[in-house]
């Protein structure tokens, strides 16, 4: 066959016989004479139409939307994985600001906190912005209960790591772990609406408010590099600036926002911006 296809091309002006022999009777044979050039325009005729019916039945037929349709669906899953990535670390820097500009206004508005106590005829003084407390008597509140949520931001208690583990910010079920593979950087545990949620260490509400998503959302940060985040509740008791101890109440769970399947809490733990697995932090 490649013979004969060789022959034809090397001879496009001659003519070429073709005799076709039948294998019971050999005695009896046909034979046909073409030209080359004539051989070559129908072979070429022929590719054109089958390229040209291919096309056809690939952009009629269901095959060509099905190929169009594994292209899309691949591309989709791309473009959602790149947005998630996006807005994960949008809401990274957004919290990486918010706590440097806390920082800032603490630094630039804090009066000066330093205080030495002092037993001076039965009475505490303290020097620096506090005011002097008598001491207690039996029976009396102690000093320290008796600061003010001012007092205590700006004394020593939010410098220490926070105390882990801590309890469950509200009493449900575990229904899905942390998982990176799945973009999933916390836990959803599953409570009955109006539950209300906690903070699991003590800190300072950076972020509090409404979004589309996630419902209402508290963004807590804490000492030692660490911020707790607490999504889709129905009512929020804190606003940002608020100073928070470790078993405050922060809210109500519900089933709020977009990406919200059913009442639950979700609870992330983050670490110098590095997503950590809550179970780890939380004991039941």
């Amino acid at each position: 066959m490649w013979d004969f296809l060789k022959n034809i091309f090397s001879k496009r002006d001659g003519d070429v016989t073709v005799v076709v022999l039948d294998d019971e009777e050999p005695d009896e044979s046909s034979t046909y004479q073409f030209q080359s050039s004539d051989m070559i325009k129908i072979a070429l005729i022929v590719i054109t139409i089958s390229v040209i019916l291919t096309t056809i039945i690939f952009f009629i037929t269901p095959l060509g939307s099905l190929y169009q349709h594994q292209q899309d669906a691949t591309l989709r899953q791309e473009v959602i994985a790149i947005s998630e990535k996006v807005m994960a670390l949008r809401d990274s820097l957004d919290a990486r600001d918010n706590q440097l500009d806390d920082l800032k206004r603490v630094l630039v508005e804090a009066p000066d906190t330093t205080f030495q106590p002092q037993l001076m005829s039965g009475e505490m003084e303290l020097t620096g912005s506090f005011s002097a407390r008598p001491m207690p008597g039996p029976g009396e509140m102690p000093a320290y209960e008796m600061f003010s949520r001012n007092e205590i931001i700006y004394s020593d208690i939010l410098k220490n790591p926070p105390a882990f583990p801590s309890s469950y910010p509200v009493e449900g079920t575990l229904t899905q772990g942390f998982s990176v593979e799945d973009k999933h950087f916390g836990i959803d545990i599953a409570a009955r609406e109006q539950s209300e949620f906690k903070s699991i260490a003590d800190g300072t509400v950076i972020n509090a408010g409404w979004t589309i998503n996630y419902g209402y959302v508290v963004y807590i940060q804490h000492s030692d590099g660490y911020m707790s985040v607490y999504k889709h509740g129905a009512k929020l008791f804190v606003e940002e600036g608020d100073l928070v101890l470790k078993g405050d109440l922060l809210g109500t769970v519900g089933d709020k926002g977009a990406l919200s399947f059913g009442s639950h809490l979700h609870l992330e733990i983050w670490k110098n911006g590095v997503a950590q697995n809550p179970q780890m932090y939380l004991i039941k």
